[in-house]
């Protein structure tokens, strides 16, 4: 059964997220401020916070896009350590096995949503 409204985050309409593109959502995750990287892959979307396991930093702190040159792999922008996108795990040697944490998401006829239950709109300051 899907999240209602309420249990749900609005990231952004399918046509947004293009094959090998990527939305960043600001939210609350687990009392904390975060990014998360949505995207579409393999036809799939899916979501992670975004952050490196290697270092904490995002993703793309130095590249407005989270793959790799071959579209295969996510990639962090500023270490080069490389992820599996449909699982998160990582297949550089430095880290491999480590995993970025996943986000849960759905996709339905509005659009994409986080579905996470540790996930909430951020704070307005």
């Amino acid at each position: 059964m899907p999240a209602s409204s309420d249990e749900r985050l609005w990231v952004g309409t399918s046509e947004q997220l293009a094959e090998g593109g990527y939305l960043r959502k600001d939210v609350e995750y687990a009392g904390e401020p975060i990014s998360v990287v949505v995207f579409r892959y393999k036809s799939k979307c899916l979501a992670y916070r975004n952050l490196c396991v290697h270092m904490p930093r995002e993703l793309d702190c130095e590249r407005n896009t989270v793959f790799d040159a071959t579209g295969k792999y996510l990639r962090c922008s500023m270490h080069g350590i490389v992820y599996d996108p449909m699982t998160g795990v990582s297949v550089s040697s430095i880290c491999n096995g480590e995993r970025l944490t996943p986000i849960g998401i759905m996709e339905d006829e509005q659009g994409v949503w986080i579905t996470d239950r540790r996930v909430k709109p951020l704070a307005l300051a």
